[in-house]
């Protein structure tokens, strides 16, 4: 939800991007230093080498050790992504969706809290404006995770910028940012990344998959419409850290039970523009204060990495 207001800071890094630590998801330190963009040069000699020896499938066995480092970096982050899609897959034939349309969301939106948004709202018998409105709003994060990831993807050919993006997660795009300093070349880069988020994204579909499958089979008694605010949950706490994330998420909530007698799910979407109102007017508020003592602004590199915390 930060991620609205956090735009107002494009502004004052136009040129840098922050470094993200080399530890753990979750160890972000909006304090990091800042590192300038650099012009990325050619792909070292020895990438260009390394992806013609023992190559398996036309991959060098380097790019083949990055992607498996990539893997293990997002390993701990999967088990999350296939609850979220199991969640999401159970709700596509108890609202009788076809099952190949649930599918092929899966694997064309790639967010899970989107797709639960839509179909939310087509089973309180919303408009499908409203529906796509409001991913439209929850997605609106991706164009931060674009502002951080540019020069991290600013050296790949135009084929890898296009597959990457699609494959970005939240999870994924903090991986990526974590271990930048850690792969200076564009071509060891790359498999890294993709090493990361491609299994990522197939772990989601996969979990999607089993959702559809056994949702029919599985009791109203267990109610497992209730995995989506669970999951929601699970995806927000972990990123709140920041006074202005509290009180929009505080506005938010107040409002959505506050509004819930509005039709077609209404109140979601005025929940979620009252609390980015009150959080940025609060930022904004905090910034000023902060500027008056000298202390740090967040970066929108920063702000990226603090919202990529988040979820799916």
């Amino acid at each position: 939800m930060s991620v609205l207001w956090s735009l107002r800071s494009v502004r004052k890094v136009p040129s840098t991007i922050a470094a993200a630590p080399s530890s753990g998801v979750g160890s972000w330190d909006p304090r990091a230093r800042l590192v300038p963009m650099t012009q990325p040069g050619p792909p070292s000699p020895e990438s260009v080498s390394a992806a013609g020896r023992g190559a398996v499938l036309g991959i060098g066995r380097q790019q083949w050790a990055d992607a498996w480092a990539g893997l293990k970096a997002i390993a701990p982050l999967m088990p999350g992504s296939v609850a979220f899609g199991l969640a999401f897959g159970a709700l596509v034939p108890a609202l009788g969706i076809n099952s190949w349309t649930g599918l092929f969301a899966s694997v064309s939106v790639v967010a899970g809290a989107s797709q639960i948004s839509i179909v939310e709202s087509l089973r309180a018998n919303a408009p499908a404006a409203i529906a796509v409105l409001t991913a439209l709003i929850i997605n609106a994060r991706f164009a931060l995770y674009s502002a951080a990831l540019g020069p991290v993807f600013s050296a790949f050919p135009l084929r890898w910028k296009l597959g990457l993006a699609h494959l970005m997660t939240d999870q994924a795009a903090v991986v990526a940012l974590q271990h930048v300093d850690t792969y200076p070349d564009p071509v060891r880069r790359r498999w890294f990344i993709v090493g990361g988020a491609l299994p990522f994204v197939a772990v989601w579909v996969v979990g999607t998959v089993a959702g559809i499958v056994a949702g029919p089979v599985i009791p109203d008694s267990w109610q497992i419409g209730f995995i989506v605010p669970l999951m929601f949950i699970a995806v927000m706490v972990p990123g709140l850290k920041r006074p202005e994330d509290m009180v929009g998420l505080a506005v938010t909530a107040a409002v959505v039970l506050a509004a819930k007698g509005l039709p077609f799910g209404l109140n979601v979407i005025v929940g979620i523009v009252s609390g980015i109102v009150a959080g940025t007017l609060f930022a904004e508020w905090a910034d000023a204060s902060r500027a008056r003592r000298g202390m740090h602004q967040q970066t929108v590199a920063e702000a990226a990495e603090h919202e990529a915390e988040g979820g799916l």
